[in-house]
């Protein structure tokens, strides 16, 4: 019998500190830098599947509405659409353009996506689903003398896209430029600004609540990078909250697991790369990270607790090699190295929460009481932001239900310490189809009766 609320009857849901840390599955894109292949990680395995499906040597892949997309760049440039329950067998692969080096692809909805492309000037709007191309966004004005603005990574923040274009001067040997954010509404499709970046050469940008944070290498050995924190409400750089001089090398790669605390992949001139742990908030480093080969380290990526490091090995020391797991609080190596047949170059976290909580950490007193605060903006159109609190550690949920008391989507499932937190919905359902207008309830289940919040979805 259906019942009409039956999220009131949803028993208690938060554990205690003992319990386990929920893991997702892994897909792990491996090179020896003249082929490529994949691995497959489940969760809570400790071996891998590996060389499931044949891959450019420089690839990159994305999780995002239930799917993965597997960028080939330079020298294959297509997308291969993978389904997590089957990652060995492509659903389709479509080209973005003969030479064109394709970055990134930020999925919007069911229909329409965005492709980041290094050697073109035009941003490329296509159906994620087949590749179909829809229009193309001209980017030419950030380019430099070469032509290029070198646009890279795409991260999404309300109604608007922002693409980091490095803006490289091929000329004079990819001398790095004053790079910049590009500001993009994805309603009309138009350029609407830009955002000066503090540092030159951005790899990695993340989105934390209203802010990106930003980490740019400039030019090899220069120590002239570091991470740049950008405010969109603002829509300018607020400056370098960790430089490279601090870090005392390159800053190639960051992964952040909160607001403020993450890992940067530090390169010296030696070329050895060490991971240090960071805190944007107050500047500080770690000490480097034990159990690494001191080779290549590709990537690193965060699942819950777990750090996840693509070690590549030493030339002294190949069978270092391996995808490493590490407790991303003590920095305790847990496991590895976990062999993945070719090493390991990018790391894919099949989680399907859209994006899972965000530490705010604002304050060092602790929450009284587990409690969800009201979204906003509320009613949304895009993405609606939900801070919450809890008051104990423990493993928690957050869905979002109907009116008719249907569970619609997850958006937090995993381990939590107590604290100031936020979960964002960008209104689609476990599938990643969008879900109707409407009213919809956020909910932690446990947390009492100020654990439940009201949205309303408008399109």
């Amino acid at each position: 019998m259906q019942r009409s609320c039956p999220i009131l009857m949803i028993a208690v849901m938060v554990f205690t500190a003992a319990s386990v840390s929920a893991q997702s599955d892994l897909l792990i894109l491996t090179s020896d830098f003249a082929t490529g292949s994949m691995a497959y990680l489940p969760a809570g395995a400790a071996t891998a599947q590996v060389n499931l499906l044949g891959l450019h040597s420089d690839a990159v892949g994305y999780f995002q509405d239930g799917r993965i997309y597997v960028v080939n760049r330079l020298g294959q440039d297509n997308i291969i659409l993978l389904y997590p329950a089957d990652v060995a067998t492509p659903l389709t692969q479509f080209s973005v353009g003969n030479g064109s080096n394709p970055r990134d692809i930020e999925v919007l909805a069911t229909g329409k996506a965005y492709v980041s492309r290094y050697e073109s000037s035009d941003l490329l709007i296509v159906d994620p689903r087949d590749g179909t191309e829809i229009g193309f966004i001209d980017l030419s004005a950030y380019a430099d003398a070469d032509g290029l603005p070198e646009m890279d990574q795409i991260v999404r923040v309300g109604d608007l896209i922002y693409v980091s274009c490095q803006r490289l001067d091929r000329n004079a040997g990819f001398v790095p430029g004053n790079a910049v954010l590009v500001i993009i509404d994805i309603l009309s499709d138009t350029v609407i600004g830009d955002i000066a970046l503090s540092a030159a050469n951005p790899n990695s940008v993340i989105v934390v609540g209203e802010r990106i944070v930003v980490s740019g290498s400039a030019g090899f050995g220069d120590r002239a990078g570091g991470i740049d924190i950008v405010d969109t409400r603002t829509a300018s750089s607020l400056g370098l909250v960790i430089t490279e001089e601090q870090l005392g090398g390159d800053l190639n790669f960051l992964a952040l697991r909160t607001s403020n605390a993450g890992f940067a992949i530090v390169l010296d001139e030696t070329f050895a790369n060490t991971i240090v742990p960071v805190d944007l908030a107050t500047g500080s480093i770690g000490a480097p990270l034990e159990g690494l080969s001191g080779g290549f380290v590709a990537t690193v990526a965060i699942d819950g607790n777990r750090l996840l490091v693509g070690d590549q090995g030493s030339f002294t020391d190949p069978s270092s090699a391996g995808l490493k797991i590490y407790d991303a609080t003590t920095g305790v190596l847990l496991q590895g190295p976990i062999d993945t047949g070719l090493p390991p170059n990018y790391i894919v976290v099949l989680n399907q929460a859209p994006i899972t909580a965000v530490r705010e950490e604002r304050s060092t007193a602790l929450p009284g009481d587990t409690a969800l605060g009201a979204g906003f903006p509320n009613p949304f159109n895009a993405t609606v932001r939900v801070p919450f609190e809890l008051a104990a550690d423990g493993f928690v949920e957050m869905h979002v239900y109907d009116l008719l008391g249907r569970r619609v989507q997850t958006l937090v499932a995993e381990h939590l310490a107590p604290g100031g937190y936020s979960a964002t919905w960008d209104g689609t359902d476990g599938t990643g189809q969008s879900v109707a207008n409407g009213a919809y309830f956020l909910h932690i289940p446990g947390g009492g009766d100020a654990s439940m919040s009201k949205i309303m979805l408008l399109k």
